[in-house]
């Protein structure tokens, strides 16, 4: 591992943000408390998880303006309201969708696509730690009291982290269900990738998740992700894999999360005609993608990114699915950018914030 310095504490008693002011160009700034707005709150953070979208935006790899504060994953408690009619809020633990909308601002003109239901594509939205809306990596954010979503008492902070990514993963079968006697394979067997496996085979799926990593694959193991299978493993391929489930026609549904156009390219090679391939990572498209191949045999792509919070958390509280096993490390708010590089090391990272952090 390359050695990290970390970043210098701003002194001061504003609250600590850790911004991004272009790729690669992270600081540690303390920023005044702005107003709130009427459909406002802010949040204390509490925990937040680190993801590849995190490490994409630092790259520069994934386009957004700058400034901005990243992460979106987390958990954290509600300490002020813009609107006294949200004061129910104040004290409890939460998760916000980071969707923040034409709804979520209480419009009273919305968008067309917030008119349509379809608030997740608003036509005016931001996201919180992605795109124009400052994020977690901060010991204080604001989101929209319509944005959020209690935390049971028997979730824990670390488990309610979860909910963004669980919430991703169950949103992959919303439009490719998956039940019984269906075969599902799914590329790229990480953070994302793991907790979709998980999801297909609650649902009865027979699951294989495919990795490069050996000790990433091994991480899975408590999650029962099915099958579990090194994509270049010489004992037997990938698709005699899926052939002998199949009879040789190839998976029903076939999830792309290894964050790499090839893919793609590997997905359409295991999907069965009139099967589905879903798109959870933004990657482009590969060259060498048979287009005629997806028409001849009516293959369905469907991309697939935010879920319902709602679910997520319903299943962290009933199932006792242990997704505080992929996390290998935690660090505190003023060493985020060792936080960062040690997610492309690790399976999972985590970032306390707080003063005790």
């Amino acid at each position: 591992m390359s050695e990290v310095r970390d970043l210098q504490v701003p002194s001061g008693r504003e609250p600590l943000s850790a911004v991004l002011r272009g790729p690669g160009e992270l600081t540690l700034e303390r920023r005044p408390r702005a107003p709130l707005r009427p459909w406002e709150v802010r949040i204390r953070v509490g925990l937040v998880g680190v993801c590849g979208t995190d490490r994409a935006l630092l790259s520069g790899a994934l386009a957004t303006r700058y400034p901005l504060v990243p992460g979106h994953e987390f958990v954290g408690e509600v300490i002020e309201v813009g609107d006294p009619r949200d004061a129910a809020w104040l004290g409890r633990r939460v998760c916000a969708d980071i969707n923040n909308t034409c709804l979520s601002r209480r419009r009273a003109a919305p968008c067309r696509a917030c008119r349509l239901a379809l608030p997740h594509h608003c036509q005016r939205r931001d996201v919180t730690g992605i795109h124009e809306a400052a994020g977690a990596f901060a010991e204080e954010l604001v989101a929209p009291a319509a944005n959020l979503f209690a935390v049971p008492d028997s979730v824990s902070d670390l488990r309610a982290m979860f909910c963004e990514p669980l919430a991703a993963a169950l949103a992959a079968f919303e439009r490719a269900p998956v039940g019984p006697g269906d075969v599902v394979v799914v590329l790229g067997a990480g953070r994302l990738g793991a907790l979709i496996a998980a999801v297909a085979r609650r649902r009865g799926a027979d699951v294989l998740a495919v990795g490069r990593s050996p000790r990433k694959l091994a991480r899975c193991l408590a999650l029962d992700c099915g099958e579990l299978v090194r994509v270049d493993d010489p004992a037997l391929s990938l698709r005699a894999r899926v052939d002998a489930r199949t009879e040789g026609l190839g998976a029903d549904v076939v999830v792309e999360a290894t964050g790499a156009p090839e893919g793609l390219l590997r997905a359409q090679e295991l999907v069965r005609p009139r099967g589905t391939i879903v798109l959870k990572t933004t990657c482009g498209l590969p060259s060498g993608f048979d287009l005629t191949r997806a028409v001849v045999d009516e293959v369905t792509l469907v991309g697939s990114r935010c879920g319902a919070f709602a679910d997520a958390l319903e299943l962290l509280a009933r199932d006792p699915l242990p997704v505080e096993s992929l996390v290998e490390e935690t660090y505190p708010l003023r060493e985020v950018a060792r936080a960062l590089e040690r997610a492309g090391e690790v399976f999972k990272v985590a970032v306390r914030v707080g003063p005790d952090a």
